[in-house]
């Protein structure tokens, strides 16, 4: 496997995912709270990639990919450094954005009586319309500043300092994590 095609295969995938978002995004900030029911399924779906494909495709790059290249330039102040706080950073605003939609979820249930106070509290903290759309808004400035650097730079500069047997070792070790196998 080249595990850099790989991974930009990856985001090729998931950018593919995230212009629905896009599309989302500038509906609630057009129309508010009347897009909110489409728009929540959009959102319900790129939470669920944001917890399962896309963290995958991070812990490739985080226990693979990076762990081969910081063994050639160290671990402070590099690339991959800027990588994987850039990781934490998405997987921050997708826990945000799941939380978010548990919550609405939860007030919109008949069964809760106290939904409506709830609900506008909610609101309040973020799961209007508006909230909804600028966690969107930052989801996708962080993917696509996050992909760009890496397809830009951090990529190219694997498949330049990586030899051969290198790039083979890492593919292997990707292949291990699809296939459930532990890295060692």
């Amino acid at each position: 496997m080249d595990p850099i095609r790989h991974l930009l295969d990856e985001h090729h995938a998931i950018m593919i995912e995230v212009a629905d978002l896009r599309a989302a995004a500038r509906d609630l900030a057009a129309r508010g709270e009347p897009a909110l029911p489409a728009a929540l399924r959009v959102l319900r779906r790129i939470g669920h990639l944001m917890e399962t494909q896309l963290a995958r495709h991070a812990r490739k790059e985080d226990e693979v990919l990076f762990p081969a290249l910081e063994a050639i330039f160290g671990t402070d102040g590099t690339p991959t450094a800027v990588m994987r706080v850039e990781h934490s950073e998405i997987h921050a605003q997708g826990e945000l954005l799941r939380r978010t939609l548990a919550e609405l979820n939860a007030v919109e249930h008949p069964a809760i009586e106290a939904g409506g106070a709830q609900l506008r509290s909610l609101v309040a903290a973020g799961g209007s319309a508006e909230g909804l759309a600028s966690t969107a808004a930052e989801i996708i400035r962080l993917l696509d500043t996050h992909f760009g650097k890496e397809e830009q730079v951090l990529f190219p500069m694997a498949a330049h300092l990586l030899g051969e047997a290198q790039l083979a070792a890492v593919g292997t070790a990707i292949e291990q994590l699809l296939f459930g196998a532990s890295v060692a």
